[in-house]
């Protein structure tokens, strides 16, 4: 009994030997994906030239989030302790130049303007009110990634010339005190983070956030002829002059837009 059994066994591997010597079984595949799935990974051809507009929600950072509880406080604007405003929202048109053949090196030429309101969100502060306009020019290299594919995250640099200006207004319990802030031109910095999608050869969207400080270079600080007017009055000097004191023009954008690309081409 245990000859036969064994001599079962013995002939059940032999023929599945034989069987799979002329039998064998094809494991080739045919398509490992979609045609689809497998263009997303294919690289195309990167965008020479690219026209981004974004559009900007701002939150003002140190001596932009205004007081703890983010309102206007006529006494901490006119000692300079802070800016007196927090949200803002804004706009930028940037011109993305391909700096070689890859195509991931950008030369990014922007222009950009911001509104800050310090009731722009929060409710108006019985102290009064102050807002700023500041529009900025600049040029900035940025690395993306995967230029030649669909999606393509970026990080970027900026340099930033901008000029702010503003109003405020400051209340007493008898009278009103209007103020308009004049022109003052500051060297600042920009870095940012994102990625684009292009739905299409020629467009997509991008989002993003941007963390820039308008005020690192030219802080000063001093008095008008006119007593209806001030100055942006950043620095600290001596001896104190009203609404003047150290402060940062620094704010965090959240950004979202569209892009146009010219001579890109993108698997479909």
């Amino acid at each position: 009994m245990k000859i036969s059994y064994y001599r079962a066994i013995l002939t059940s591997v032999i023929v599945l030997i034989f069987s799979s010597a002329l039998y064998p079984q094809d494991t080739s595949y045919h398509s490992i994906a979609t045609q689809k799935i497998q263009n997303m990974i294919k690289t195309g051809k990167a965008p020479v030239f690219t026209i981004q507009l974004s559009f900007f929600y701002d939150v003002g950072l140190m001596d932009m989030a205004s007081d703890d509880n983010t309102t206007f406080r006529k006494d901490d604007f006119l000692n300079g302790r802070n800016f007196g405003t927090r949200y803002g929202i804004g706009g930028v048109i940037i011109g993305k130049i391909a700096l070689h053949k890859a195509g991931n090196i950008r030369l990014n030429i922007i222009s950009a303007y911001n509104r800050f309101q310090s009731d722009l969100i929060i409710s108006s502060s019985p102290d009064g009110k102050v807002s700023y306009n500041v529009f900025s020019w600049g040029l900035g290299i940025e690395n993306c990634f995967t230029p030649d594919r669909r999606f393509k995250p970026f990080i970027g640099f900026e340099l930033l010339g901008s000029l702010i200006s503003g109003d405020a207004t400051i209340n007493t319990d008898t009278t009103s005190l209007s103020l308009k802030i004049k022109n003052s031109f500051r060297f600042g910095a920009a870095i940012n983070f994102g990625f684009e999608y292009a739905v299409a050869r020629s467009f997509g969207f991008n989002l993003g956030i941007k963390f820039t400080n308008a005020n690192l270079f030219l802080k000063e600080s001093k008095t008008s002829s006119n007593p209806g007017e001030i100055y942006l009055n950043d620095k600290t000097v001596t001896p104190k002059i009203p609404y003047s004191g150290w402060k940062q023009f620094f704010y965090a954008s959240f950004t979202a837009g569209v892009n146009i690309y010219f001579r890109a081409k993108h698997k479909k």
